[in-house]
């Protein structure tokens, strides 16, 4: 069996547990295979390691936290190769495989006792007001309308399948997969979602209204939002990534993508016992001091 690493080397400092993950593969008869980024570095000519392309992997490991999955997403979905990740970082609601039970996934992997799961992801297109398209862009997790960095409230008008929902007047709006409804959504005050529901969520970002509930719209369902009114441009985020700065009657578009990310899922623990003790860990984490 082939795995190909995509590793962030923040949260893997001289490459130590990815050395001892090739390894571990390695001795199990599978094989890494690691892109031509990686070429000369402390993994290349390790036994079982091959630099080539992702294209010949069984699976895709993202080593890292769920900032790392997401960018392997993005970066390799067009591949329709089965993802998990790692988990070197902090919390890592997207990462399943705990480093100290690294040996047994990697067995589980490859005797096939695993299941596939089809992650929803949006489909974004940012139009001027004369309907050119400026930006396209999918996410896993969520889109992220923001107001800018003067502390005035954004105006958006929300349309839910073309029919006019209503105007969003505050610091935003995030619209979310249920993937993404234990990430920003989450914080905002939206609901917990199972990540393989076919749904998309819209939550206001500290509204000034008195109504603050996020929509829960069909999967099949299209959402517009028309930039009306602000103090300093806006700006629209995907995952996380570089910001897009939104003019006068920019129309943001979402759909359901035609791509989903398939997510190879071990069963270590089910979806509300990774809620509870990820929440939990995030406090205590925050309180100990660390980073």
């Amino acid at each position: 069996m082939k795995f190909g690493f995509v590793i962030n080397g923040e949260k893997d400092p001289e490459f130590a547990f990815s050395l001892h993950a090739a390894e571990v593969i390695h001795a199990k008869g599978g094989n890494v295979i690691l892109d031509q980024s990686y070429a000369g570095s402390v993994l290349d000519g390790k036994p079982g390691v091959i630099i080539g392309s992702y294209s010949d992997c069984d699976i895709l490991l993202s080593l890292g936290g769920d900032g790392t999955f997401l960018q392997t997403a993005h970066a390799h979905v067009h591949r329709r190769i089965p993802m998990i990740g790692v988990n070197l970082g902090s919390i890592g609601f997207l990462t399943e495989i705990h480093k100290d039970d690294f040996e047994d996934a990697v067995e589980r992997l490859m005797t096939g006792t695993y299941t596939l799961e089809n992650r929803t992801q949006l489909d974004v297109t940012l139009l001027s007001e004369d309907g050119t398209v400026r930006e396209q862009g999918v996410c896993l997790n969520d889109a992220v309308i923001a107001r800018g960095a003067n502390l005035h409230v954004v105006s958006l008008d929300l349309l839910i399948d073309h029919d006019h929902v209503e105007c969003l007047s505050g610091d935003g709006v995030i619209l979310s997969t249920a993937t993404g409804s234990t990430a920003y959504c989450l914080a905002a005050g939206g609901p917990i979602v199972k990540p393989e529901l076919d749904i998309f969520m819209v939550t206001p970002i500290c509204p000034h209204t008195l109504h603050n509930r996020s929509y829960i719209v069909s999967g099949d369902s299209s959402i517009e939002l028309v930039v009306e009114r602000f103090s300093d441009p806006p700006i629209l985020s995907l995952d996380g990534r570089p910001n897009i700065e939104l003019r006068y009657h920019d129309h943001i578009l979402i759909k359901k993508s035609e791509q989903p990310v398939v997510v190879a899922k071990l069963g270590y623990k089910n979806f509300y016992q990774t809620v509870r003790q990820k929440i939990r860990a995030r406090g205590s984490f925050y309180e100990n001091g660390e980073k």
